[in-house]
């Protein structure tokens, strides 16, 4: 099977205008920001069953990129980079998710919180921040946006980009949840882990060319957190 790596889709994707692409950009944050900072707490409120579930995530974030690429007659799963996984891609899955496995132990021991893993961690977790995040962020993050930015420029700068637009979505959560570390430390080190990880997420997908070993590294380093956290 012959596999297309990001480098050689750079520059021969120019479907969407830059125009457009800085419009669903734009209407795609306005529209996550009111959803969770208003829609959210209502369905969490008054119908906490299907808030456990992540339809409205799906619905923003991921359905829209099918149907951009169905528009543009662009085989969605191939572009997405969604068709094969191969046993170096399953080399590259475990390495870099040890290394952020790792330096989740190391920051839990030097803010000096005990660390205790427990798995059992709330089912809303598990659904929305361990088997559903990976499709839902990568995909639109890593599949769709740095691989659009990066038809008009450097792929290092198209992953900068997007790294920068990966934490900002953060923003609008943390905002609504009052989710924010209460130590200016702890922020800078939360902002700074954000944009490493989705440079090296970007960097993982132009190596392998798969964005399943990107959507597993995601969903491995949220459940190792979580587990962490409780």
């Amino acid at each position: 099977m012959v596999r297309v790596y990001l480098s050689e889709t750079v520059g021969m994707d120019k479907r969407m205008s830059l125009a457009h692409l800085t419009c669903y950009i734009g209407i795609f944050f306005l529209l996550w920001t009111i959803y969770v900072s208003e829609f959210a707490p209502f369905l969490k409120r008054n119908y906490p069953d299907f808030y456990l579930y992540d339809v409205f995530k799906l619905l923003i974030w991921t359905v829209p990129v099918f149907a951009c690429l169905k528009y543009e007659n662009i085989d969605a799963l191939s572009y997405l980079k969604l068709r094969s996984v191969t046993k170096d891609d399953v080399k590259w899955t475990i390495l870099i998710s040890l290394t952020f496995i790792a330096y989740q132990f190391v920051g839990t021991m030097v803010i000096s919180k005990p660390i205790k893993f427990n798995m059992f961690f709330e089912a809303n977790n598990w659904i929305k921040g361990v088997i559903l995040v990976g499709f839902t962020e990568e995909i639109l993050f890593r599949g769709f946006f740095l691989q659009k930015i990066a038809s008009y420029t450097r792929f290092g700068f198209a992953n900068i980009i997007t790294a920068i637009l990966f934490l900002l979505i953060h923003f609008p959560g943390w905002l609504a949840l009052n989710a924010l570390p209460a130590s200016i430390f702890l922020e800078i080190a939360l902002f700074a882990f954000i944009f490493i990880f989705s440079i090296v997420e970007g960097y993982v997908l132009k190596k392998t060319g798969s964005l399943w070993v990107c959507i597993l590294i995601h969903s491995i380093n949220n459940f190792v957190s979580y587990s962490l956290g409780n």
